[in-house]
């Protein structure tokens, strides 16, 4: 009897506790996290700025130009949010 007791409460233990459990990120990942949103960032505001050379110069030398890198950036990223501190 004692012994079943003892494996119920071990088995209560680790089902308790495994739900309990979430997943930390470690320093590496929050610092990956926060790269990625920056470089996210800087995609948008190259998009937002080529499309405006376009919109306000669209017959300019550099028009031609702002096309190719807006190609090569593909579409305009997802909105992410903020990574936790």
């Amino acid at each position: 009897m004692p012994q079943k007791f003892v494996l119920l409460l071990l088995a209560a233990a680790v089902l308790a506790g495994g739900a309990a459990c979430k997943k930390t990120q470690t320093a590496a990942e929050k610092e990956a996290a926060k790269v990625e949103a920056f470089r996210q960032k800087q995609k948008a505001e190259a998009i937002k700025s080529y499309n405006a050379i376009l919109e306000k110069y669209p017959d300019s030398e550099f028009a031609a130009k702002a096309k190719e890198r807006l190609a090569a950036l593909g579409p305009m990223p997802a909105a992410t949010p903020a990574p936790k501190k």
